[in-house]
Order: C-alpha cells, then sequence, then structure tokens
C-alpha cells in the first residue's frame, strides 16, 4: 500500500496544534521528531546516537510527520488550517511531502527502534526483537507499524512510569487514544483486571488489536474504534490513561470526573507545557488532587487523583 508522508517542519509551540490538525484529517499515523529531546538522551547516554539520524540531531525545528493512503486528498485543506496555526502563532510552518510505501515503513522503525527500559520494570521490546529478561522486569512486545506509541517520545513514557507506579493490580482501565496500544498492554501485564481501548483512528485500532495477540492479552484487553470523548461515560474505570493533546486531555477530564471513583486516577500526558495551565485549571475545578508530574524538555505528564 502506497502512504503519503507529510512532514510540517514547526516550532514547539506549534507541535500540538499541527498533530491536531493530522488527527482532524484522519491520519494513519504521526511521528514526532524532537531534536532537542534527542541530544539531551544522547548526552545521558540513555540513547545511542548512531541509532538516531543525523538529520534530526543536527536541526533546532520540529518535525511532526503524519501518515495518508496515497489516494486521500488532504492538501488543501492541511494548507488553509495550518495558515491559521501561523496566524494565530506568529510561526512558519514548512510542508514537504514524500512517498512511502509498508515495506519502508517497517524497515525505518526496525533500523531505529531497539530494547529499551521503562522505570523500574517495565522493557519495551520490538517485536524483530530478542531479549532475556531479569528477575522482575515485565517486557512488551510491541511492533508499532503506522501507530503512535513506542514508549520513546516522552509522553508515552510519563504514562508508563504513572501505570507501574500507581496501579496495584484487578483494576478497570480506560487507555483514551490507545495508538499502538503499549499504555494498555503495559497496564494489563501489571496487573489490570480490565482495558478497555480506544482510538479514532482505524489504522491504530488495527495495530493495536494486532499487538494485544501478539502478548496474548486478548481476554483483557478490548480494543475499539471511537471518539474517546463521548464513549467515556460509557465506562467505570478506576484509572483513565490519556496520552492524547492538551486540547482533549482538558475535553476528558469533566467526564473523567463523573465516571472516576474516589481515589480513582487520572494520567493526563502530550500536554506541551505551554498548555499545561489550562489543563491544570480544568482538573483544579473538577476534584481533582495532582500527585505527580514529570517533565522533560517542553513536554509535561500529570497523574491526578479524584478528590
Amino acid at each position: 500500500m502506497k502512504w503519503k508522508e507529510i512532514s510540517v517542519l514547526t516550532s514547539g509551540i506549534c507541535l500540538e496544534p499541527v498533530a491536531g490538525i493530522f488527527h482532524q484529517l484522519g491520519t494513519g499515523g504521526v511521528v514526532i521528531e524532537d531534536p532537542q529531546a534527542a541530544r539531551q538522551y544522547v548526552s545521558r547516554d540513555q540513547w545511542n546516537p548512531e541509532s538516531i539520524s543525523g538529520d534530526v540531531l543536527g536541526h533546532d525545528f520540529i518535525v511532526v510527520k503524519a501518515y495518508f493512503p496515497d489516494e486521500r486528498q488532504v492538501m488543501e485543506e492541511l494548507s488553509n488550517r495550518l495558515k491559521e496555526v501561523e496566524r494565530q502563532f506568529n510561526s512558519r510552518c514548512k510542508v514537504y511531502v514524500n512517498e512511502v510505501n509498508d515495506e519502508e515503513w517497517e524497515q525505518s522503525w526496525k533500523k531505529y527502534y531497539h530494547t529499551f527500559k521503562v522505570g523500574q520494570r517495565l522493557v519495551i521490546k520490538p517485536s524483530w526483537e530478542a531479549y532475556h529478561p531479569a528477575a522482575g522486569e515485565v517486557v512488551i512486545d510491541i511492533d508499532p507499524g503506522m501507530a503512535f506509541g513506542t514508549g520513546i517520545h516522552a509522553s508515552t513514557r510519563f504514562c508508563l512510569i504513572f501505570i507501574e507506579q500507581y496501579l496495584k493490580g484487578g483494576e478497570t482501565v480506560v487507555d483514551a487514544g490507545c495508538g499502538s496500544g503499549i499504555l494498555s498492554i503495559a497496564a494489563a501485564k501489571l496487573g489490570a483486571a480490565k482495558v478497555y481501548a480506544m482510538d479514532i483512528d482505524d489504522v491504530a485500532v488495527r495495530i493495536a488489536r494486532e499487538n494485544v495477540k501478539l502478548n496474548g492479552l486478548e481476554e483483557i484487553i478490548q480494543v475499539e474504534s471511537g471518539d474517546i470523548v463521548s464513549a467515556l461515560s460509557n465506562f467505570s474505570p478506576q484509572i483513565i490513561l490519556a496520552n492524547i493533546t492538551a486540547e482533549v486531555v482538558a475535553q476528558l477530564v469533566p467526564v473523567a470526573a463523573q465516571v472516576l471513583p474516589p481515589g480513582g486516577w487520572f494520567f493526563g500526558s502530550g500536554i506541551v507545557d505551554s498548555r499545561w495551565p489550562g489543563v491544570k485549571k480544568r482538573l483544579d475545578n473538577h476534584g481533582f488532587e495532582i500527585e505527580q508530574l514529570l517533565t522533560d524538555v517542553d513536554w509535561i505528564g500529570v497523574a491526578a487523583r479524584k478528590l
């Protein structure tokens, strides 16, 4: 299958609006290349610089890449929406278009994506690599395909850390905007009794189901297609995972406040620091107590407890 790879070069302040536009256009997957974050990981010896493209390490702008089936005509609408972003944020966005196929995407992941550890116990392992876990390690087999959620990006790592720290076992969990299914799988492997995963992107739903099967968790994780903002009121979870964007996280907060019991957890991520005050205000106004914040470069993740 042929795909359009549309790359938008932009500044950090525009990252979230650009990613939001792509999701609204029905993208089959989003990739964020953040060179500042990559350079920090390399300097801390957390990443091997040879595993990262020199083009990523060498520039200062952020690249947001999205993928659409080749027959989809999205450029005119994308251009109009990006002009509005440029006007609102007084910043420039440059657009580049490339054509890729499924095989090229798969080989790209295999070249740059390797087994790594998050938190104390979680090990994220690409499906094509072998790994012998140490005692106590919990291995998540993942093939991200064309869905967001590899564990590398700060927003996903934040939620993985929260799951490891606060999930006790036996909870019902909702994964809002599940992407590759990585957070759902982590929750299930750490003891969740039931996980309901949802994504508006049909490609992500397909990939998440494949990853759930890869990990043998079909009896615990249910993956569905749909708008989690409108569907959340149908669930009665003890934990809600929301690794999306600040805008959607803020939209979820009032509904989360209704469905979570006292002591229930809301883990929000994908929040650019400039949008954090708005999310915090929503949490404060709807009866949540902020227990922990994680930050990395321009990104914030929050663990909030329902009072």
